[in-house]
C-alpha cells in the first residue's frame, strides 16, 4: 500500500482500500481526458481515490451529493455520526469534512463538487461521460434513479461503476445488485469485480 493510499483510506467512509485502488485503476486505465463523476461522496474518502487518477490523466472529476446523509445517516439510525451533524442547521451536513480531507491530501483542486440531488445534477451535465460512480442512498427507489439518471450519459466504452453489490440479503442490501442487474440486461457487461465494487462496461 502506497502512502497516499493509506492516507486516502484512513478518511472515514464505507469504501474498503481494495475497492478504493481499484477505482484508482479504473480511471487511469480508462478515463484519460474523460469527464468522470461520482455520485455519492459522504466524507470524501472514494474522491479522494477518484481525483488523484482523474489529475494524472488529465481528467475532469465531478463530485455529486447534497451531503445530507443518506437515510441510514439520520439521527437515531445504525450509521448516524454525531460529527456530521449540524446543530445550526439541524441536519447532516458533511461538506466541510469533505472539503477539509480533500484539502488535507492536496487534492481539493482536483475536484469539482457539485452540491445538488443526482436527478437535478444529470439535467445539467452533458452526455459522453467516461466514467459514473455510484454509491449514492442505497434505497431501491434512490438506486433506480441514480441509474435512470446517468446510464444513458456514458459514453460507449466507457465505465459504470457500482458499490455495495451484495449477493445476499444476509450480506447486504440489495438494491445497488439491482440495479446492476439492470445494466446488464441493457448495453453494458461485467468488466471487473473488487469484493463489493462492480465495474461495467459499455458496449454501445
Amino acid at each position: 500500500m502506497t502512502s497516499k493510499f493509506k492516507r486516502f483510506n484512513e478518511i472515514k467512509g464505507f469504501l474498503d482500500i481494495e475497492e478504493g485502488k481499484f477505482l484508482h485503476e479504473l480511471v487511469i486505465q480508462h478515463c484519460a481526458n474523460e469527464t468522470i463523476l461520482e455520485i455519492g461522496s459522504y466524507c470524501g474518502k472514494s474522491a479522494c481515490f477518484l481525483a488523484d487518477a482523474a489529475e494524472q490523466v488529465k481528467a475532469t472529476f465531478i463530485s455529486v451529493d447534497h451531503h445530507r446523509g443518506s437515510e441510514e445517516h439520520q439521527l437515531g439510525q445504525e450509521y448516524h455520526d454525531p460529527e456530521e451533524y449540524d446543530e445550526r442547521l439541524n441536519r447532516i451536513n458533511t461538506y466541510p469534512s469533505f472539503k477539509k480531507n480533500l484539502d488535507s491530501v492536496s487534492l481539493l483542486h482536483a475536484v469539482i463538487p457539485l452540491i445538488s440531488d443526482s436527478i437535478s445534477a444529470s439535467k445539467i451535465i452533458k452526455n459522453n461521460i467516461g466514467f459514473v460512480f455510484i454509491d449514492g442512498s442505497h434505497t431501491f427507489e434512490s438506486a433506480e434513479n441514480d441509474f435512470y439518471a446517468w446510464h444513458e450519459k456514458i459514453k460507449k466504452g466507457g465505465i459504470l461503476a457500482i458499490h455495495d453489490i451484495y449477493d445476499s440479503e444476509e450480506e447486504g442490501g440489495q438494491a445497488p445488485r439491482t440495479i446492476m442487474l439492470k445494466a446488464l440486461e441493457t448495453n453494458f457487461k461485467l468488466l471487473r469485480r473488487v469484493k463489493s465494487l462492480v465495474a461495467l462496461v459499455k458496449t454501445k
